[in-house]
């Protein structure tokens, strides 16, 4: 019986230390500054998406960008959460397909995806 406690004991301390050890790196990690990333550097042709069903920053976001990434012909890919809005880099030889990844987007549940402002070709948008 005093070996079980110890070990219940030692694996909520673990638990609970590890729980408070992640919250101060978050907090640490919040204060930091943050550093613009470079995008489409090369300047190649943009198309633009709005995705309003994003719910989440961590795991919609990510989902989107991942949808976006796997589509032939795209290069670079941007998600924006908080205007709910991503950007995709595409080859210049019209390879991507707009209406197929709004597909994509829409049969993984983004129901609400459209290309933004209102763009209606299927390939590329001006760069």
């Amino acid at each position: 019986m005093p070996l079980r406690f110890l070990l219940v004991v030692g694996l909520m301390s673990f638990v609970f230390g590890c729980a408070e050890d992640q919250g101060h790196k978050l907090a640490n990690d919040q204060a930091k500054p943050v550093t613009a990333t470079s995008f489409n550097s090369a300047g190649a042709p943009t198309v633009e998406f709005s995705a309003p069903d994003m719910m989440c920053e961590q795991s919609c976001a990510k989902k989107v960008k991942e949808i976006l990434s796997g589509q032939p012909g795209a290069k670079e890919v941007v998600v924006d959460f908080d205007s709910k809005t991503a950007k995709v880099a595409v080859e210049k030889d019209g390879k991507f397909d707009a209406n197929a990844a709004i597909a994509a987007l829409v049969d993984h549940g983004f129901k609400n995806s459209a290309i933004k402002s209102g763009a209606s070709q299927p390939a590329v948008a001006k760069p």
